[in-house]
């Protein structure tokens, strides 16, 4: 049974993703196709414009047959553990094959440099450390690393990704085919064209533009979430917790929770205080994420405890989906979860945490979240 594993965040789900889907459907010929996708919050460190149950029904009404949540313990960390969660659970649900969009399109490279850090660990470890004692931050250190095996370089948000699943693969011996297919889009591009970016979207979304060509389906786009609605909420947490308390949540490091204390009142608006923050040390994106963690109180220790995750959870599926659910139901070597009530794991714990946190936007999304029904028959085909 050939099955076709995708990694998505789909915020939102637009004509760039439909290709993306469809190509690799072309590509691989599946029975069956498994999207693992994140869920309210997205690597970046921000909360997904849409919830993640639509962002699930969209996945089915477009060609998916069963969506998995990658869970916010791995999403809400540096790319490793993204794609560790991620590969990790698309192989533990039977994946056969995972195709993903890159900058490059260029597998065979990716493969080539997972290879060479696989046979040189050491010197590649002792490069990015290095790069980290003077100072680079994290993806730039590990550019370093890579000029010294290869002379080569990764610096695309999405190449990043795709050479962590490579790495991923190779380095579990995952019996999982890989390929990978060029964007036809500038990641970061704001402005809106024929192949809009999931940034200019967003944008637009904001700015009450009509985008209707763009993506599917607008009436699930009638509640929308951005950061910076949780900014008051972050600025008191800063304010009233000491600077002991905040060292203790996760990603607080190295002494930065002096300086959220030093600037979170000098500043009006989130993007100005995030600005604020990032250094030659610390990216955007990193900042961000460590901000989810402060405005949820989450501990150092819980995140520890949550790592282990021994669980799948399905979001959402169709009957194709269920009938593949049904038949791995004895062999899967994890737990199978359809709801919350299924099943117990400090994971899960985050999940919830991080829905509560939504529903200062959107009371309803915590009885979505408890009381979720992943088949729904209006997703049948």
């Amino acid at each position: 049974m050939k099955i076709l594993g995708i990694i998505v965040e789909y915020n939102p789900f637009h004509t760039g993703h439909l290709y993306h889907l469809e190509k690799a459907k072309q590509i691989v010929k599946p029975d069956l196709t498994i999207a693992i996708m994140s869920g309210h919050f997205v690597q970046r460190g921000e909360v997904a414009i849409i919830d993640k149950f639509k962002r699930s029904e969209l996945a089915i009404r477009y060609g998916v047959d069963m969506v998995i949540e990658l869970p916010f313990v791995y999403v809400m960390q540096s790319a490793d553990y993204f794609c560790y969660g991620a590969i990790n659970l698309l192989n533990a649900i039977g994946v056969t094959d995972i195709i993903f969009g890159s900058e490059s399109g260029n597998i065979d490279e990716f493969k080539e440099i997972a290879n060479a850090i696989r046979k040189n660990p050491d010197l590649y470890n002792r490069e990015v450390k290095f790069a980290m004692e003077k100072g680079y931050r994290y993806p730039d250190a590990c550019n370093q690393g890579l000029s010294k095996l290869l002379n080569k370089s990764i610096t695309t948000p999405n190449d990043l990704l795709g050479l962590g699943y490579v790495k991923e693969i190779i380095n579990h011996h995952y019996p999982i085919n890989i390929q990978c297919i060029k964007r036809s889009n500038d990641y970061h591009d704001k402005s809106l064209q024929k192949v809009s970016s999931a940034t200019a979207l967003r944008l637009a979304l904001k700015e009450n533009k009509n985008v209707k060509d763009y993506l599917f389906d607008m009436n699930y786009y009638d509640h929308l979430y951005y950061q910076e609605q949780f900014f008051e909420l972050l600025k008191y947490t800063i304010v009233m917790q000491t600077k002991e308390t905040l060292k203790t949540y996760h990603l607080v490091d190295e002494g930065i929770e002096n300086l959220l204390k030093k600037n979170i009142m000098k500043f009006n608006n989130y993007q100005d205080f995030v600005k604020s923050l990032t250094s030659k040390r610390y990216t955007k994106t990193r900042i961000q994420r460590m901000l989810v963690h402060v405005l949820m109180q989450n501990t150092k220790q819980e995140i520890q405890n949550a790592l282990n995750v021994d669980y799948i959870r399905i979001l959402k599926m169709n009957s194709k989906g269920q009938k593949y659910l049904n038949q791995i139901k004895k062999t899967c070597i994890y737990h199978l979860v359809t709801n919350l009530s299924g099943y117990s794991h400090p994971a899960l714990d985050l999940e919830l945490k991080s829905t509560k946190l939504i529903s200062l936007l959107e009371q309803s999304i915590l009885d979505k979240e408890i009381k979720n029904i992943p088949i729904n028959k209006s997703l049948y085909y």
